[in-house]
């Protein structure tokens, strides 16, 4: 079997164009979707590779359809290899059966592998800059006396248990733990 994948990102566009280009590229069934890209879960895309046989093919007319990034994309192209599933991309003629298309892949997962390095340093880069203008990275360092006299006061008036203090303060159940540990150990 010949399974086509169609999406488009919003309600009001069209699927009739990549609907045509599978049909007439020779797919028995299309599963269509209006979705956005970055949604995680596809009903469609996740019923047609559950269906998946070896020997079948998956194909798309343009292969920006098909994932959320370039990693999901290869996430993809990778569960279609081991489920011995061809995958076939109209626009940039990728076939998974050739030694092309496989080169093709393997050359969008080094491509997609320096992104994600790029992505990196310049988040590392970024953090490095924020640190020098002296802005703070992280949980707050010490202890907010505010929130240690709450924490004291609530257990000086027999509140014991940590989610007995959270409840009568409103602070967050981690924070009223680690303000009980220090009240505690300066008994």
């Amino acid at each position: 079997m010949i399974f086509g994948y169609a999406r488009v990102s919003a309600k009001d566009q069209n699927l009739d164009t990549q609907y045509e280009q599978l049909k007439a590229a020779g797919c028995d069934q299309v599963f269509q979707e209006k979705i956005s890209g970055t949604k995680s879960s596809r009903p469609m895309l996740d019923l047609m590779v559950e269906g998946l046989r070896p020997g079948d093919t998956v194909m798309v007319a343009r292969l920006n359809r098909l994932g959320r990034s370039t990693r999901h994309v290869l996430e993809l192209i990778a569960r279609f290899a081991e489920l011995q599933v061809r995958f076939v991309s109209l626009d940039l003629g990728v076939d998974t059966a050739t030694p092309a298309g496989k080169m093709m892949v393997g050359v969008f997962a080094v491509l997609a592998e320096y992104d994600r390095e790029i992505n990196r340093e310049r988040q590392d880069h970024g953090r490095e800059l924020a640190k020098a203008a002296g802005t703070h990275m992280g949980r707050r360092a010490g202890l907010d006396p505010k929130r240690l006299e709450q924490v004291s006061m609530a257990m000086k008036s027999g509140h014991t248990s940590a989610g007995a203090i959270t409840k009568l303060t409103g602070l967050p159940l981690a924070t009223v733990k680690r303000y009980k540990k220090v009240v505690e150990s300066k008994d």
